[in-house]
């Protein structure tokens, strides 16, 4: 359930509502269409899978550097906590998320950060070389801003 504004009645949700501009057009379609069959022919999900774990086994590793807490996400959507203590999960007192955020992107590694997470939600078409090149560059990122 949702709630309209300004007193409105309650509602149930419709749903995903989706459109506007582009709603009915025939390119947008064929488009979306091209995009669904692509995904299926290519099994692009299993991909997502299988890459995914491999990556997340990646993120797993860089705990070795004693400042990794939770990693979470599903398949390729995976983020990282940076903590000072993976035990207590006690925070740093610095934005050390957005200094290996910004290394990352020195690098060449585009991702998601903030203070204390960096979230990475590669293309589905993604291949084991470039989540191991995802996992070195984020290993050299945090080496790097450890080492500064």
């Amino acid at each position: 359930m949702w709630l309209m504004r300004s007193g409105a009645t309650q509602t149930k949700n419709p749903g995903l509502v989706t459109g506007h501009t582009q709603e009915g057009s025939p390119t947008a379609c064929a488009a979306a269409l091209a995009t669904l069959a692509e995904i299926e022919e290519r099994d692009l999900c299993a991909n997502a899978r299988r890459v995914g774990q491999r990556l997340r086994q990646g993120l797993e590793s860089l705990r070795r550097h004693g400042i990794i807490g939770d990693i979470r996400g599903k398949g390729l959507f995976l983020g990282m906590e940076f903590v000072r203590d993976s035990t207590t999960r006690e925070c740093f007192g610095e934005a050390i998320g957005t200094r290996i955020g910004k290394r990352a992107l020195e690098l060449g590694m585009l991702a998601r950060y903030d203070e204390h997470w960096l979230a990475i939600g590669p293309p589905l078409i993604i291949t084991d070389d470039h989540a191991d090149e995802i996992v070195a560059i984020l290993d050299q990122s945090i080496s790097d801003v450890l080492n500064s």
